[in-house]
């Protein structure tokens, strides 16, 4: 079952700690990109999909984005002071490993009782966001190149689990895990192409199936196909899954 938000709950949280874990965020400036599958750019590993296209410009007004994603200390955290179970760690380990086991839905409350907390306002990011975050300014597939590998990402069950966050290394905007680890949710609804697509950094919940929420990054047991920038994947926003997590964003 989703967790539940109540906003009188959130209307006057005491003062915590300020030793209580919170995610690190990383300034993300702004900028315009090509978003989406992109002949010689993004068809590797078997090629772009459908829901990937056509791809447009983006232009990306500045947000900040965690450094990783939302890990069971921070998350753990969260439950702890609301009265919410903990998700289980499947054994893997739990502190800087990235949480998992949390829907669309568990992620919204995160980020309401985050930006009650501690101010600003916390979110999902969008998907095109997501995407010009992952990709660094850079032209490829990846955001280290055009082939992935054991050295860039936790991916293809080289670990048969999650590995803490920050094992692997950050792309050019200093964010670790982007691909692989954990798929991470995304605020936008599904839609099955890019046609009529915003061209800003809005999250697209207009028209589209808003029964279904977006998923960005692939996870430690996909292959690199799926950890590509422009792959996209959908679920059910109560959906919990031992490959699924969340980054936050934050608006400047």
């Amino acid at each position: 079952m989703a967790l539940l938000y109540d906003k009188r709950m959130y209307a006057t949280l005491p003062d915590y700690n300020s030793a209580l874990p919170l995610p690190r965020m990383v300034n993300i400036p702004p900028g315009r990109f090509l978003m989406g599958g992109l002949d010689e750019r993004d068809d590797v590993e078997g090629g772009c999909t459908l829901n990937e296209r056509p791809p447009r410009y983006v232009y990306i007004a500045a947000f900040a984005l965690g450094r990783y994603p939302v890990t069971f200390e921070e998350y753990d955290a969260f439950c702890e002071a609301n009265g919410f179970p903990l998700p289980d760690d499947q054994g893997w380990g739990r502190g800087k490993h990235p949480v998992i086991n949390v829907s669309w839905d568990d992620a919204q409350a995160y980020c309401r009782w985050l930006s009650a907390l501690n101010g600003g306002h916390y979110r999902l990011p969008s998907e095109a966001e997501w995407e010009y975050a992952t990709r660094g300014g850079t032209n490829a597939a990846y955001p280290w190149g055009m082939q992935a590998t054991a050295q860039h990402a936790n991916h293809a069950m080289q670990h048969g689990m999650t590995t803490p966050v920050g094992t692997y290394p950050a792309n050019a905007f200093g964010l670790h895990d982007v691909c692989g680890n954990v798929w991470e949710w995304v605020q936008d609804c599904w839609h099955d192409s890019y046609h009529s697509a915003p061209v800003n950094a809005q999250a697209w919940e207009e028209v589209g199936n808003h029964h279904e929420r977006v998923l960005r990054g692939g996870s430690w047991n996909d292959r690199p196909r799926y950890l590509r920038a422009a792959y996209r994947v959908k679920d059910y926003p109560s959906g919990r899954q031992i490959f699924r997590g969340f980054r936050v964003a934050r608006s400047l």
